[in-house]
């Protein structure tokens, strides 16, 4: 794992050591460089593979095709062996000279090969051409800026590009809304106008002032037909996440595991233990509170002789956003930032590389929200909307929060201001509303909010704008409502939030994350299995579940999901929280920024201390939108 940077047509002294340091944490063993007549390659190394050898910029026999690489490449020792007998010679055991000679050979094309994670750059000196690729789930970030005169820049990190002098970047308020609404910045936009990210599963060919985007493979939204029976999709399953699991253990130095109490991480701990005869290092963290998970990680722990270490946040740990900030480079407003960023810090004293559960509630149906949206679809075939605006919008409306709350799988209060998010669902329940449904149960400042939040100066920056959605044409009716519901995750929430914030958090403190539940031969597979074996009668990821039960015990396969979630609202009190709300939220701070209305944010800042969920996030996510502008506008937050 890497941070890669670079640029084309720029001549700046200094420019690509500077770009290259701003991403030291991500490689801390070497930094290499490559220029040549306007075009610059920074790369920064953490040795994972090949460790004494790998160095990089590399370049092929003849010098033609110049690499920098961050990621994995898994079956790189096949693929070397494929070409070894075809002729090509090669000076490193890694596998980043594998994808330049595979892409000598074939082009972009290599990357139908590739099995694994990449964010990927090869200059090609003949064609004076510049190629970027990301891979299939866009586990590894790579941002870009295209300007006028044929300058080019990219990076790993935003931060990096932002060290080039020779433009100013313009805040985008329609990326500031699509923040506050989702709380991550959905892509292929960034926070400035001028920054674009390159798509999951896209390369991008790049010659003179020309950017050619490609999109080389897409998830299926499959329709059927499901032939298999369940013994069959459960062999299947079985074989294809242990094979996920062994690439993901492939490694020449130290690697562990994050584990919590849940099905994920402990099916993923418990295959790499029949993996190794060395006990797995595993790794978790807890908040001290009734819903903490410690005491059953400990125990899964124990039960599959790993060696284990846990950790606890605390609320003086908010004393560390501004850190954190910098190193997610986008503002984003989820808290479970703060312990993932301490769970890698801790992790980096004994392992390098660690696997983690993200993907499989993006696949197999894990979330709150996936079966909400069913719930709310069989509603709205069985009960016409005339009934549901006259009878049932006016009765939950009359019922008591503390009865809704039962209601409410999570650990939290849904309070008044929840009650009315649930309201405003029950109109969005017609079958061509699912995209508006979907954005609506994972927004969290609505339409409700924000029509007394926005400054007027900023309401008319946004004058014209259209909502955001996932970018993809609507599914056919004849796929699978809950396929249908899983294929809308796959554009921005999974790479541009889910995997954006592991990648950052774990690099932060130069950790590799590796994600078994996101093998995209396993992705294809699951993709593919009956919906009734998802979720199936209220019970989720089921063909996991019954997985796991040949690894862990039932309690442990058949335990609810519990989201890893940060109780702030149990830290309201404590200086730490009130000195960041004071700081951040402050009335000079907000008038400063002309975005949100002092008034709207003070009245917020009262009802935090209702402790309902909703209030709680909306105050964290306006704090970490502060301390970005700190960061990448003001650059005074930078540590």
């Amino acid at each position: 794992m890497c941070g890669i940077c670079g640029y084309l047509g720029v001549d700046e002294s200094g420019l690509l050591e500077r770009m290259t340091e701003a991403l030291r944490h991500r490689g801390p063993d070497s930094a290499g460089y490559f220029r040549q007549d306007g075009v610059g390659l920074g790369h920064r190394r953490l040795s994972i593979i090949d460790v004494t050898g790998g160095q990089q910029p590399m370049e092929n026999e003849d010098g033609s095709l110049v690499l920098i690489c961050n990621g994995e490449v898994y079956n790189y020792q096949e693929l070397r062996q494929e070409l070894l007998e075809r002729g090509h010679q090669f000076r490193t055991r890694s596998d980043s000279e594998v994808i330049l000679h595979l892409y000598e050979e074939l082009g972009p094309a290599c990357l139908q090969r590739m099995l694994g994670m990449w964010a990927v750059a090869i200059y090609d000196k003949r064609r004076h051409e510049l190629f970027l690729a990301r891979d299939r789930l866009g586990i590894k970030p790579l941002y870009y800026v295209q300007l006028d005169g044929g300058r080019f820049l990219f990076a790993s990190e935003f931060k990096a590009i932002l060290r080039y002098t020779g433009f100013q970047p313009t805040l985008d308020p329609h990326a500031v809304h699509d923040y506050l609404a989702l709380r991550f910045v959905p892509g292929p936009g960034g926070m400035f106008r001028e920054l674009r990210k390159l798509p999951a599963a896209h390369y991008a060919l790049i010659r003179g002032s020309e950017v050619a985007l490609h999109r080389y493979w897409e998830p299926q939204a499959y329709a059927g037909p499901f032939t298999g029976t369940e013994e069959d999709y459960l062999e299947e399953f079985a074989e294809r996440f242990e094979r996920s699991v062994r690439r993901r253990m492939i490694s020449e130095v130290p690697v562990g595991a994050y584990l919590s109490a849940g099905l994920d991480s402990s099916t993923i701990v418990a295959a790499m233990a029949q993996l190794t005869a060395k006990p797995v290092r595993t790794f978790t963290v807890g908040f001290n509170y009734q819903y903490d998970e410690l005491r059953e990680a400990a125990a899964t722990a124990k039960l599959l002789g790993c060696t284990h270490t846990e950790i606890t946040c605390r609320a003086t740990d908010v004393e560390l956003l501004p850190r954190i900030v910098y190193h997610l480079d986008e503002p984003l407003g989820d808290p479970i930032v703060i312990p993932m960023y301490q769970l890698a810090r801790r992790a980096k004293e004994d392992v390098t590389v660690i696997l983690t559960g993200e993907g499989a509630d993006e696949t197999l149906g894990g979330y709150l929200f996936h079966r909400a949206l069913l719930a709310g679809a069989r509603l709205g075939r069985v009960v016409p909307r005339a009934l549901r605006d006259a009878v049932l919008t006016p009765l939950l409306g009359l019922t008591p929060t503390s009865v809704v709350n039962l209601a409410f799988d999570y650990p939290a209060e849904l309070g008044e201001r929840g009650k009315l998010k649930l309201m405003d669902f029950l109109d969005l329940l017609e079958p061509d509303q699912l995209p508006q449904a979907y954005r609506h149960l994972i927004s969290l400042f609505d339409a409700r909010d924000t029509a007394t939040l926005y400054t007027d100066d900023f309401q008319r920056a946004l004058t014209g704008a259209t909502v955001s959605s996932n970018g993809a044409p609507p599914l056919p009716a004849r796929v699978p409502l809950l396929n249908r519901i899983l294929a809308l995750q796959f554009r921005d929430w999974l790479p541009e939030d889910i995997l954006m914030k592991q990648d950052k958090m774990s690099m932060a403190s130069a950790i590799e994350a590796r994600v078994p539940f996101l093998d995209h031969e396993l992705v294809e597979f699951v993709l593919r299995v009956p919906p009734r074996l998802k979720i199936h009668r209220g019970a989720t990821k089921y063909l996991l579940r019954r997985y796991a039960r040949r690894l862990v015990p039932a309690a442990v396969a058949g335990r609810p999901k519990m989201p890893f979630y940060v109780p702030l609202e149990n830290y309201l009190r404590e200086p730490a929280f009130q000195d960041m709300l004071a700081d951040t939220l402050s009335d000079h701070a907000v008038r400063a920024r002309g975005i949100v209305r002092p008034d709207a944010v003070a009245a917020l800042r009262r009802r935090v201390h209702q402790r309902e969920f909703v209030f709680v996030k909306q105050a964290f996510s306006l704090i970490v939108l502060e301390l970005w502008f700190r960061m990448a506008i003001d650059r005074r937050g930078i540590p």
